[in-house]
């Protein structure tokens, strides 16, 4: 009886044992694995045990901007009962059920000191939804999967490198400039793009004395003012990129351009038909903006309208509030003068056709001068101003205007229309 007892207690020990073989020898997860968090493995005749690594991040389903790229997996370490530390084998889908892996790769991960590892993937498609997953692996067996996380991609956004315009290679900057490129061009769906300027004192770009960003402009180009005080005569350097704030993808920079920068300054110049001494008027207007087309160009500022504008002074029968002014290099000189009045609430479309300047603006002589018939050409610099009052045919001036101009922007002449240059918010209606 004794004997019967002992063989079939050696029998279920025998079952179990080769029960147990059966299960602490897997090289490979299984599918159940994926769903566990804990599960734990032996290797094989080892009996060494792996256990699952632990997702951490990204969250389940976080989004990310495409150019937000690389996406870094990161998984707190397995625990092992060896001695040998486990790689980490990080797969990537586009299903949840890894039919579709796009990215794998194991033993490239990094240790962060503090139990975890982190692998910054491919550069992947975007505008899709990825799953992904780790394991463990020592030598040629891998411990359990970790239960899969999903993120998504933006839309890829591309935009195109900028051409600068003006001032060209080797060009001159005049005053505040502007600074103009060619808009853009671009694919995906771009939010609000800008531009960057940036101004150097070497074409390296070692040492930028001069940036602003300014959101892109209608018609083709977009212009941002140099603020700053360069060095009259010498030479600088200048570049673009454009940015796309949503998605915060930016542009190459474009090439660099070189240009000789020459300080405007109103009392250097001879004022023809307009009060001699406005020079040394009070500066308190700013230009705001400047926008040719085919039957105009409107020059915009700060003092037109609002509680703070200029004061109406009379004139006739009725009265002015300011007169638009242009200056013109000629002949290695500049020459001012005030040529159009506005009253109060008159149509900035007044200042009238670009292409027409040299017959309704400067047709007398001898109020004129060497500005009498005088044509700008496309893309030729030129100074526009304001003046308060009547500056027009009015070489003394009246001791009872108010004695106030604005600053002469320097910007490319339109014949033709189609620019648009801004200076600062505008408040042209």
């Amino acid at each position: 009886m004794k004997l019967k007892l002992v063989s079939i207690w050696s029998a279920l020990a025998l079952l179990a044992g080769a029960t147990a073989c059966s299960k602490s020898s897997p090289t490979t997860p299984s599918s159940s694995d994926n769903s566990s968090q804990s599960a734990t493995v032996s290797l094989g005749k080892t009996g060494v045990t792996l256990t699952t690594p632990t997702v951490v991040s990204p969250a389940d389903g976080q989004q990310f901007k495409f150019s937000e790229q690389p996406v870094k997996l990161t998984v707190a370490n397995a625990v092992t009962s060896g001695s040998t530390p486990p790689a980490y084998l990080f797969e990537v889908a586009t299903d949840g059920g890894f039919a579709n892996i796009v990215y794998s790769k194991s033993g490239g991960s990094t240790a962060t000191g503090n139990n975890q590892q982190t692998q910054a993937i491919d550069k992947l498609g975007g505008d899709k939804t990825y799953f992904w997953r780790a394991r463990a692996v020592v030598g040629d067996a891998q411990g359990p999967n970790s239960k899969p996380r999903s993120f998504s991609l933006g839309p890829e956004v591309i935009l195109q490198t900028p051409t600068l315009v003006s001032p060209n290679q080797n060009g001159t900057l005049n005053g505040s400039g502007p600074l103009v490129v060619n808009n853009v061009g671009h694919s995906g769906p771009v939010t609000q793009i800008s531009y960057r300027f940036d101004v150097s004192d070497s074409s390296g770009f070692g040492n930028i004395v001069f940036s602003t960003t300014v959101p892109e402009q209608g018609g083709g180009q977009t212009s941002g003012p140099v603020n700053a005080n360069l060095t009259n005569n010498a030479t600088y350097y200048w570049r673009a990129q454009a940015i796309d704030a949503g998605s915060g993808v930016t542009s190459a920079f474009s090439s660099v351009f070189s240009f000789r920068y020459v300080a405007f300054d109103m009392h250097q110049a001879i004022i023809l038909n307009s009060p001699s001494d406005l020079a040394n008027w009070a500066q308190t207007a700013k230009i705001t903006s400047v926008v040719f087309t085919p039957s105009a160009f409107l020059v915009d500022f700060d003092k037109r309208d609002g509680p703070d504008r200029w004061p109406d002074t009379p004139f006739g029968d009725g009265s002015l509030e300011y007169t638009l002014g242009m200056c013109l290099n000629l002949s290695s000189h500049w020459y001012c003068s005030a040529a159009v009045q506005f009253w109060f609430g008159r149509e900035l479309e007044a200042s009238g056709v670009p292409s027409n300047i040299a017959v309704s603006w400067f047709y007398d002589p001898a109020r004129w001068g060497p500005m009498t018939g005088y044509q700008p050409s496309d893309g030729e610099t030129v100074g526009l101003f304001v003046c308060a009052g009547n500056c027009r045919n009015n070489t003394a001036g009246d001791a009872s205007y108010v004695k106030e101009r604005s600053n002469v922007v320097l910007v490319p002449w339109s014949n033709g229309g189609g620019a648009n240059y801004n200076f600062s918010n505008s408040r042209r209606r």
